[in-house]
């Protein structure tokens, strides 16, 4: 987070630079003045830092000094946790279905394609991985976006700035943007699985259930229990992973109002307090999924707990 704010408040101000674009010198630095003094720039820096430290340790994580502010006016923006709020819940209506779904395809289609390592399904989750990989998800969201169009007729031209699990309808638009997300977070967590359950097929204890007359679901099953805690840091990483820099991607192909989208405006508008709201955000997902990744190792493996 000091690194964050380092680079933020070390960059020079774009808004600045249009204020001072007035042909009238004393409008210019009137309105550049204004500026300066409703984002605090012209505090020195170890004091912006210092306030900041505090006024985050207080949870309060300050206004909106860009375009959801009113840095030129004069005028005090509404609250970032406000706008992070709003925006969350859009991020989550289409991230949370595509993390769960494409780790579920992984685990299904990688632990059979392990089972089976000389199959056809084999061959294709290898193709299908370094398809996958190759292909940038912008490009990806783009196909998707065209073929849309171009074969169902349906293109979304907005979003809804609000999800409700009671409301459906505001959340079908997002199926879109969490299949592409689907498909790109499967590629690589397909590989991933296929490679960690054949290193457990061929350990000793799986030979044993095989020789007590197992069906394959059984042996994946007990393939699957073994290797649980590196594949489940697997999903804890792909859900950091997506929320720094996926979201950013698919959310401004897409046009959706979520915490990619106000991350990008914040950094447009040069608006500090917004970008640091929305990595704090992202830090504090990688936090609270260590701390869910911690407590899962202790309850799948005892042994983890004690060391």
């Amino acid at each position: 987070m000091t690194v964050a704010f380092a680079v933020v408040a070390t960059m020079p101000d774009p808004n600045l630079g249009w204020l001072s674009q007035s042909p009238n010198v004393e409008d210019q630095a009137e309105a550049v003045n204004a500026v300066r003094e409703a984002k605090n720039l012209n505090d020195p820096l170890h004091e912006r830092y210092l306030s900041w430290i505090v006024d985050v340790t207080m949870l309060d994580w300050g206004r909106s000094t860009g375009q959801f502010g009113g840095a030129v006016s004069g005028r005090a923006g509404p609250p970032v946790t406000d706008l992070i709020a709003d925006a969350v819940p859009v991020t989550l209506a289409y991230v949370l279905p595509a993390v769960v779904a494409s780790f579920a395809i992984a685990l299904a289609v990688g632990s059979y394609a392990a089972l089976k390592p000389h199959s056809r399904v084999a061959k294709a989750v290898s193709a299908v991985g370094y398809l996958g990989l190759g292909i940038p998800n912008f490009f990806l969201a783009e196909l998707a976006l065209l073929a849309a169009a171009e074969w169902y007729g349906w293109l979304p031209v907005g979003f809804p700035s609000t999800v409700s699990l009671t409301q459906p309808d505001t959340l079908i638009p997002y199926l879109l943007p969490a299949a592409v997300l689907t498909t790109t977070l499967a590629a690589g967590q397909l590989r991933y699985v296929r490679a960690e359950s054949a290193h457990y097929f061929g350990e000793e204890f799986v030979t044993l259930v095989r020789a007590k007359g197992a069906s394959n679901l059984r042996v994946v099953r007990h393939v699957l229990r073994n290797a649980a805690l590196p594949l489940l840091s697997l999903l804890v990483a792909d859900l950091v992973s997506t929320l720094v820099v996926q979201v950013y991607v698919i959310e401004f192909v897409f046009n959706i109002p979520g915490l990619g989208d106000l991350g990008l405006q914040a950094i447009r508008d040069r608006d500090m307090p917004l970008i640091l709201g929305t990595t704090m955000v992202v830090a504090y997902v990688g936090i609270a999924g260590n701390f869910a990744q911690d407590v899962a190792y202790a309850w799948l493996d005892p042994r983890a707990a004690e060391e």
